[in-house]
């Protein structure tokens, strides 16, 4: 079998690398001329590290705590002694996981009538495999993304959060090489983001970056197999977290492929599954009511490790009830 992955991301690249010395011949096809280029904080959580190594010459930093804020104001300090994840500097992770299957940069895919062109040619493949992130997605399902990367030194061993009253959206503070990514998402207006951010930003700043990421959550009607990771919505809605969920989808459609399953029915039974939905209801509830209250309260009552939890998608319904109570169900 001969599968063509379009988009040389975290999903496409870890797809190839699950299916590498399979029955299926696997090729990424990458747009652009390197890989790892669109913005994100490269925040990773080192759980992913049961399906897939984590280069350590990829690692910039190991993380073991959290800050979390509401207004600005800080709300949770949490100090952890074993690591919780990395920051990772996701083109090099992206380039030495590809080094051992067939990726073809510059390569623009057009799928047309059951067939594909690879810069107006045709190549043959008995399946494709949309791995392209938002750049599919249609933009209902997306909010604006900006953030600095600035030569301001944070621990390097703590992340910071920023929650809002008046957006429903986060802001963050990541270690980066160098300095600090210091950015800022939800819906609103790029302008009312930017002000938000500008009480954020400490340190010289290098660069401006922005970009789109997914917060609605799976789309169903793309659990047929031809997408995985944000293409098919495996983001984190609350905190944005897109690089692992992405690497797990790839994953479970790579077994699924091998194994003769259902993809749908493999990834509905999934906790990936489970967990992003639930991020995406506490949205989509908070988007119904106009109003982000709900998670004000979660942030301001909840127990820390239910917090951690929840941000991770480790969580139980008995977590939920007592961060929720019914809200989301």
């Amino acid at each position: 079998m001969k599968l063509a992955i379009v988009g040389g991301g975290p999903a496409g690249i870890s797809l190839a690398l699950f299916l590498k010395g399979t029955r299926i011949d696997a090729t990424v096809y990458e747009g652009l001329g390197s890989l790892g280029l669109k913005p994100c904080a490269w925040g990773v959580l080192s759980d992913i590290e049961k399906i897939i190594h984590v280069p350590k010459e990829s690692i910039i930093s190991e993380i073991k705590g959290f800050k979390i804020y509401l207004d600005n104001k800080l709300l949770y300090d949490i100090r952890k002694k074993e690591k919780l994840g990395y920051i990772i500097n996701k083109p090099l992770f992206l380039k030495i996981l590809s080094e051992n299957i067939d990726l073809r940069l510059n390569s623009k895919v057009v799928s047309k009538e059951g067939k594909i062109l690879i810069n107006g040619k045709e190549e043959y493949a008995d399946k494709v495999i949309f791995a392209n992130g938002h750049y599919s997605l249609p933009s209902e399902t997306t909010i604006p993304a900006i953030q600095y990367i600035t030569d301001y030194n944070i621990d390097p061993e703590i992340v910071e959060m920023y929650f809002y009253s008046d957006l429903l959206g986060y802001g963050w503070v990541f270690p980066e090489e160098g300095g600090s990514k210091i950015g800022i998402g939800g819906y609103a207006k790029v302008d009312f983001l930017k002000e938000k951010l500008n009480s954020l930003v400490k340190g010289k700043i290098k660069r401006f970056q922005g970009a789109r990421v997914n917060d609605y959550g799976v789309l169903e009607e793309r659990l047929n197999g031809e997408y995985v990771g944000e293409a098919l919505g495996t983001v984190y809605a609350v905190t944005g977290e897109g690089i692992r969920p992405s690497i797990i989808s790839s994953k479970i459609l790579a077994d699924s492929l091998l194994e003769n399953k259902d993809f749908k029915e493999e990834f509905k039974k999934s906790r990936l599954y489970s967990s992003l939905k639930t991020h995406s209801s506490v949205i989509k509830s908070a988007k119904k009511s106009n109003s982000i209250k709900g998670l004000e309260r979660v942030l301001l009552k909840a127990d820390p490790d239910l917090v951690i939890k929840f941000a991770m998608g480790d969580f139980t319904k008995i977590d939920l009830l007592k961060l929720f109570g019914r809200m989301i169900f």
